[in-house]
């Protein structure tokens, strides 16, 4: 994870920045929360600001944009959190899980720091894909099919968990893999793909890019998702997990 986004983090926040109605969604998981350790933590969105927190985040070219209002940052691994144990009452994580190299070690050390709760935005490989995967990079959903933890491994890691739909919100803000779901057009912007972690590791695009361009102009991908145009939220297979550790 910290050789790819110190590649591709140096223009992170051009495309990638908090969206209110997915902070809503998260932040009332973490509802109750004395302090919060957020892993994978990125330039610090989602970090809820009413809230103490704390971030650890492998990548310096993540850390470097981070801003003076974001909560401190220590360069570490998700494997090997330097804190004591339950340092913390809540842990966070936001598509994160699918970069760390030993997701078993890493959920070892979130339940060592963490004393009530472990928050994390993830995406199901059970899901079916959306039209992006679905019509034009099909080996996209192939490839987080495999790098994705599945929710039978999450159940083996954590005893209790529950388990909901991040709905992703047509005008959303955060240029991640799924945001733009309505917005079709924009997936032909080299610039919006730049922040995606998942184009990285398509070796040729262009195929898929010209059939989508193709289907704009001749207005196949309307007519094939119709039904789109007037939904507010998408479901797109995206969760958050709560994963309950009272009582441990």
């Amino acid at each position: 994870m910290t050789t790819l986004y110190n590649e591709i983090g140096t223009r992170y926040l051009l495309g990638r920045r908090t969206d209110p109605k997915i902070a809503a969604q998260i932040h009332d998981a973490l509802a109750g929360a004395e302090s919060v350790l957020n892993v994978g933590a990125g330039t610090g969105s989602y970090e809820p600001a009413h809230l103490k927190v704390s971030a650890v985040e492998p990548s310096q070219a993540m850390i470097n944009q981070r801003t003076k209002a974001s909560a401190p940052v220590v360069q570490a691994q998700a494997e090997d959190l330097p804190f004591e144990d339950g340092r913390f009452s809540h842990c966070m994580t936001v598509l994160s899980m699918h970069h760390w190299q030993n997701r078993k070690q890493a959920f070892n050390e979130i339940k060592r720091v963490t004393r009530h709760r472990f928050v994390a935005v993830t995406w199901d490989p059970e899901s079916e894909p959306f039209w992006l995967t679905r019509d034009y990079f099909p080996e996209v959903y192939e490839i987080d099919k495999q790098i994705f933890p599945s929710l039978t491994e999450l159940h083996q890691s954590f005893e209790h968990i529950d388990v909901s739909v991040l709905k992703i919100p047509a005008d959303c803000v955060d240029g991640f893999f799924g945001a733009y779901w309505c917005r079709p057009e924009a997936y032909l912007n080299e610039l919006v793909r730049a922040n995606m972690s998942t184009f990285w590791k398509i070796k040729n695009l262009d195929a898929g890019l010209a059939r989508l361009e193709s289907d704009l102009k001749s207005g196949v991908w309307e007519s094939s998702n119709s039904e789109l145009l007037n939904s507010d939220y998408l479901d797109a297979g995206y969760k958050i997990v709560i994963a309950e550790l009272a009582g441990k």
